[in-house]
């Protein structure tokens, strides 16, 4: 009896060993997937977006081939949450009905690379969802995502500290491309970057890591600025105010926010008495004197900007803001807002009164002369035309729409004069008007119920908790990308997509997981909790 059971006891411990060890390689296996994943998304932001189908197309190939893997290895998808396989099963519904589209296309060429395009990113969200297994991964997906917008916003910066060697691409060729060669995606990428970066400075305690995101975040600004682009900082905007409807220690948010803008205000008031930055056809050796004083500019406003937050860092470790300063910094922010919501408000009114709103939404913009004018016009640049031409075909073909991928089509035959286009400028209305209103429903409830449900569940976190935190920056990141694609066609250039699909999947498996305690495993642990301590 006694031998029997020290039998028992061996094999059980042998069962255990096994388990373990299976466990370990399964994390292991699924760590290898993600950074995967990563790697390839950092190569396309360097890589001309993978715009093209000799660049997108195989890593189309290598992500399928990656789910076809996984689909074998047992328990690879054993921890994915149920709202986790609601978002796949939307997001299978958009790709079944792009596939179905095949049989009414009036193009099959366009409609097999948007079915593949859309395969991708499906495969993509289903494997980063199964591969984030544990809560020390959320924080690396962050810093990798803000360190592709530091390359993506260095590289766009070279191009006006030394245009020569580095030129934009973009059509004026006064506004920063970067590597992804489009200045709004461009923008979108910093603008995440900015979110992502608050969100991690909130969430660090040492003077050094602080500062050095601080400077990450001022160089996101910087890049922002010479991007141009207007429904950039737009779609920044909104994510901020996300990011502080959500965050537990606003406060914090708001003092880390102002002591980079700053700096930043600083850097592009001198940016502005540079002519030769914003003028088409400047002279090379204006250009060339232009950059080197912007280069001294924007280091000067890097150490600023990496000094305060170190010090404010110091300072907020050892003192405590008394409830009745927060009172009243609090009531100064909220001035400010309201400020800046009335100024907005009135010079928009003011256009809308002297009669000119219509003709200035729908003219468009001359390439030559001073591109920074552009910040001050309400032109949407021909994208009230697009959109125009997609719904009137949307509302011929409500049910099944031309076909994946065939809007260029539609253009060509309904524009109102010569130019060309292949994108709606706006990926929600794009599905109704080439898909239908299947494809729209479901990319559409995808996006509401991605962000509805990491907004609730960062609402419902502990106030001063690095989950929190991570949650809101996250969710801020998510509505940049979602609300910069109602005016943008970042769908068609990969790692903006890719990097929005790793991030959704990081944030909904974080939401789900009440029990990560991100406070614990954190390499930066949060500031102190006790009340008053900012």
């Amino acid at each position: 009896m006694t031998r029997q059971l020290r039998q028992d006891e061996v094999r059980e411990s042998r069962g255990r060993g096994k388990a373990r060890r299976v466990g370990r390689a399964l994390a292991a296996f699924k760590a290898l997937v993600l950074l995967a994943l990563i790697a390839v998304t950092a190569y396309g932001m360097l890589n001309q977006a993978l715009y093209t189908d000799d660049l997108w197309l195989p890593v189309a190939a290598g992500i399928l081939g990656v789910l076809l893997v996984t689909l074998f290895v047992r328990g690879y998808y054993r921890d994915v949450p149920r709202v986790g396989w609601v978002l796949v099963a939307l997001m299978a519904v958009l790709v079944a009905t792009k596939g179905l589209s095949m049989t009414w296309t009036i193009s099959e060429t366009e409609t097999v690379r948007e079915l593949l395009r859309s395969s991708m990113y499906l495969a993509a969200f289903v494997v980063a969802l199964a591969a984030v297994s544990t809560s020390r991964q959320v924080s690396p997906v962050v810093d990798a995502a803000v360190l592709m917008s530091v390359a993506v916003a260095g590289y766009g910066l070279l191009q006006k500290i030394n245009p020569v060697a580095y030129s934009a691409t973009t059509p004026d060729g006064v506004r920063i491309g970067s590597t992804l060669e489009y200045a709004n995606t461009t923008a979108m990428i910093v603008g995440v970057g900015i979110v992502l970066g608050l969100a991690r400075m909130n969430d660090m305690r040492g003077p050094l890591p602080r500062g050095v995101y601080a400077a990450f975040v001022l160089l996101f600004g910087a890049a922002l600025y010479l991007t141009l682009s207007r429904g950039g900082m737009l779609s920044l905007g909104v994510g901020l105010l996300v990011m502080f409807a959500l965050g537990g220690n606003r406060l914090q948010t708001f003092s880390n926010l102002l002591l980079v803008s700053a700096p930043l205000a600083w850097f592009v008031y001198r940016a502005q008495g540079l002519d030769a930055l914003f003028l088409a056809g400047a002279p090379e050796g204006q250009q060339l004197a232009a950059g080197a004083a912007l280069l001294t500019d924007l280091l000067i406003a890097l150490g600023v900007a990496f000094v305060l937050q170190a010090v404010y860092a110091v300072a907020a470790a050892r003192y405590e803001l008394v409830s009745g300063a927060r009172r009243v910094f609090g009531a100064a922010v909220l001035a400010a807002v309201l400020v800046l919501g009335c100024v907005g408000f009135y010079l928009a009114a003011d256009e809308l009164l002297a009669g000119n709103f219509s003709e200035a939404v729908t003219e468009r913009m001359d390439q030559q002369g001073d591109a920074s004018e552009r910040l001050a016009s309400l032109s949407s640049n021909s994208r009230s035309q697009y959109w125009e031409v997609a719904w009137e075909e949307w509302r011929e073909r409500p049910l099944l729409g031309t076909g994946a991928g065939t809007f260029l089509y539609t253009w060509q035959q309904n524009r109102p004069g010569f130019g060309g286009v292949r994108q709606v400028h706006n990926v929600y209305l794009e599905q109704g008007t080439e898909t239908g209103v299947v494809a729209f429903l479901a990319l559409t409830g995808f996006a509401v119920l991605l962000v509805g449900y990491t907004a609730q569940a960062a609402w419902r976190s502990a106030p001063l908790g690095s989950r929190r935190i991570l949650l809101s920056g996250l969710t801020a990141a998510l509505v940049v990308y979602l609300f910069s694609s109602a005016l943008e066609w970042h769908w068609y250039l990969p790692p903006s997509t890719l990097i929005f699909f790793i991030l959704a999947a990081a944030a909904v498996k974080l939401a789900s997981r009440e029990d990560w305690t991100l406070d614990e495993d954190s390499p930066y642990p949060p500031p102190s909790e006790v009340p008053g301590k900012r």
